[in-house]
Parts: structure tokens; sequence; C-alpha cells
């Protein structure tokens, strides 16, 4: 008997809490739903990713790390985490420092909405000599930071055996 009334109240406050949303309420969450555009997201992130691919040949690690909010993220593997643009752009300039000349993205998809977007693909890394050093997968996730997408966590992971590719030291993570 208790478990059948305590069920009873708690399908009626459930119920409560489900309808009482202020009309105005509903009114402004669909508004913000239907007012963004994945489309337009998508097309913001692959400029971005234009953006980026350029500044990197250009060794622009100031200009890379513009491609990140303030308080971005880079997880890769058998590294920490780098943090921030200023060791994001310590991070590049390393990176550019031992070999890796070219970067090719190549986005599978995106997906999102006007808080947060997903971008999943692959990618390349290439030497001066255009040879292939390390491909795999990524997501990134942008978020609007001063009205623009910008990466605020990215994580890739080589699909590259251990075994045949040299990972960086240490002095790829802080200066």
């Amino acid at each position: 008997m208790l478990v059948t009334r305590t069920c009873g109240l708690l399908f009626i406050l459930s119920a409560f809490a489900l309808f009482s949303c202020n009309p105005q309420d509903k009114i402004e969450i669909e508004k913000s739903v239907s007012a963004f555009d994945i489309k337009q997201g998508e097309a913001s992130v692959l400029q971005s990713n234009q953006h980026f691919i350029k500044s990197y040949k250009a060794s622009d690690t100031t200009e890379i790390a513009q491609s990140f909010t303030t308080n971005a993220k880079i997880m890769v593997a058998n590294q920490s985490p780098i943090e921030g643009r200023k060791d994001i752009e310590h991070f590049f300039s390393e990176m550019m420092k031992s070999g890796v000349s070219d970067i090719k993205l190549n986005t599978i998809k995106i997906w999102g909405d006007s808080s947060i977007l997903v971008e999943e693909g692959s990618y390349q890394l290439l030497n001066k000599k255009g040879i292939q050093t390390d491909k795999g997968a990524y997501i990134s996730l942008w978020q609007q930071e001063s009205g623009n997408w910008k990466i605020y966590h990215d994580m890739w992971m080589t699909s590259v055996p251990k075994s045949v590719i040299k990972i960086p030291d240490s002095s790829l993570i802080k200066h």
C-alpha cells in the first residue's frame, strides 16, 4: 500500500514538474532551437579548419592558437593534456620543429546545437617531403567565443602502431 501511494505521489509530482513550465519559457526554448542553423555551424567549422591549416603552413603559431578558445584543451595519446592558448601555441611550435610541415583534415560529420558543435574527422601529418608521418581520427568540440566558433576541446588518436611512429618527448607538452 505504501509503495502504491509513493508511486502515485511520484507520478503526480513528475506530471506537475513536466507541465508547470511557463508557456513563454517553452516558446523561448523552441525559438532558440529552431533559430540555430546547423549548416551555418558546419560552414563556420570548415572555414575555421581551412584557416587553421593555412596558419600551420605559414608557421603562424599565434594565429593557430587563436583557433582555440581561451580555456581550450588538447588531448593526444601518450601526453598530458595541453591547456590554454599559450601552451597550445608552444605545442604546435614544437610539432613544427619536429618536422611536421603539413596537416590534412577530413571532416566526416558535424552535429550539435547553438551551445556546442561536435566535429568527427580523420587527419594526416606530413613531413617536408610530403611523406605521411602519422594518421588517425579526431573529435573536436567547438564553442562560440566572441561570436566565432572556436575549438574548445580537441582529441585525436593515431591509427599507426606505436612501434612505427616516433613518440615526441615531453618537450611538446610544457615549456
